[in-house]
């Protein structure tokens, strides 16, 4: 009959009932440093092997104490000869460096085990293209899973992300609050973080192969709305300890904007923290032909109808890949539609509670110090002429 312990994550050691530790006579769960031994004689030795040459073990009696499970407290120096003597061996200690690479290893293999299990599943199936955008409701599992080039697709989209969109709120959030600080002063130090984002764009094949006029038009359009959000992500993932309750946002916006503001950036809060979701909703938002749900100036449009075709196409590949990513990171199909029709919903929603702060920035600075502004910010804010 055989017992299994296990002595670290990822690895398993096999001993028979009975076995006993050689240093101290102990129940041993398996060969350690290679001898059999008792977790306790394994962690004395991986603990006082290192220091010898550093410092002097002494032995207060004849240098032969006896070390059993009840004495072996009693002298290190006669416990770790015994440790030596019975074969226990100081070059396979790990360092702790060398302890975290293994562990890293063992559970970056574990993922890619799981990944490949279920990239073999989605490889199994025959005569499938990758995007039907009809079928993208189907409860089948055969359909639920990434492929590999989908993989692929979101490993470069989390790390293009991270690379490019350094730029924090974190100049904008900690500005001093002094008469000098105005709006315009606060729109200009965010160019920063619309000129990382269009850099991540530039990333996307799909973006690169848009017209320069059809990217000018998605900017105009959409980054209003789409760099909310983005900030809206970036207060609460990479600078959590500079709430939204920032004296400078007081200082700045009456309150029933800033209240409009909270509010947009609350209903996100749940899919914040997901490294995939955000991302890939940000792309879809900015592949939009027209974000706004205020039509007081004349939405930009594409004078090519092939350059609106080409936009779609873009936001139908990345919506089938998020439907895609969320039915693999949810247990069932319910669920899945619950996540997606949640996170519609709280978009939606804060489009609607956008209005306001938008009208506030057009009539407040936009109007009045529009030449004041940065270039990026101009075309951003700045509406075509009629």
């Amino acid at each position: 009959m055989n017992e299994i312990f296990r002595t670290r994550p990822g690895r398993k050691r096999k001993t028979k009932q009975g076995d006993k530790c050689l240093v101290c006579g102990d129940s041993a769960i398996g060969l350690n440093f290679g001898v059999q031994t008792c977790s306790p004689c394994k962690a004395f030795f991986r603990r006082n092997a290192v220091k010898l040459g550093t410092i002097e073990f002494q032995c207060r009696d004849d240098g032969d104490c006896p070390v059993t499970s009840d004495t072996r407290r009693q002298c290190n120096c006669c416990r770790l000869a015994k440790c030596f003597r019975v074969g226990m061996d100081r070059k396979a200690i790990r360092t702790d460096d060398q302890r975290r690479e293994r562990l890293l290893l063992i559970e970056s293999n574990r993922q890619k085990r799981s990944e490949h299990n279920i990239i073999n599943k989605s490889l199994a199936i025959p005569n499938k293209p990758l995007i039907r955008p009809t079928n993208l409701l189907l409860q089948s599992k055969e359909d639920v899973y990434l492929s590999a080039d989908s993989y692929d697709l979101l490993t470069n989209i989390f790390h293009g992300y991270n690379k490019t969109c350094t730029s924090t709120p974190k100049e904008q959030l900690t500005m001093p609050v002094n008469e000098s600080l105005t709006v315009r002063a606060f729109l200009n130090a965010s160019s920063s973080i619309y000129i990382s984002f269009i850099s991540f764009l530039q990333l996307l094949p799909e973006f690169r192969s848009i017209p320069i006029d059809g990217k000018f038009s998605l900017v105009k359009s959409n980054f209003k709305h789409v760099l909310f959000k983005h900030c809206a992500y970036l207060i609460h993932t990479v600078t959590p300890d500079l709430h939204q309750d920032s004296p400078v946002c007081l200082h700045l916006f009456p309150k029933e904007v800033y209240a409009s503001f909270c509010e947009r950036s609350f209903a996100l809060t749940p899919f914040v923290h997901d490294p995939i979701l955000m991302k890939l909703s940000l792309i879809i938002l900015t592949f939009s032909t027209y974000l706004s749900v205020s039509y007081e100036c004349q939405p930009t449009t594409h004078t090519k109808t092939n350059i609106t075709k080409t936009i779609l196409q873009a936001q139908n590949i990345y919506v089938e890949l998020l439907w895609r990513y969320i039915l693999t990171r949810c247990s069932n199909f319910q669920k899945s539609v619950h996540l997606i029709t949640s996170l519609i919903s709280r978009v939606l929603h804060s489009q609607k509670s956008q209005i306001m702060t938008e009208d506030f920035i057009r009539t407040s600075v936009v109007q009045q110090q529009e030449q004041e502004l940065a270039p990026i910010i101009q075309s951003i804010w700045i509406p075509d002429a009629r």
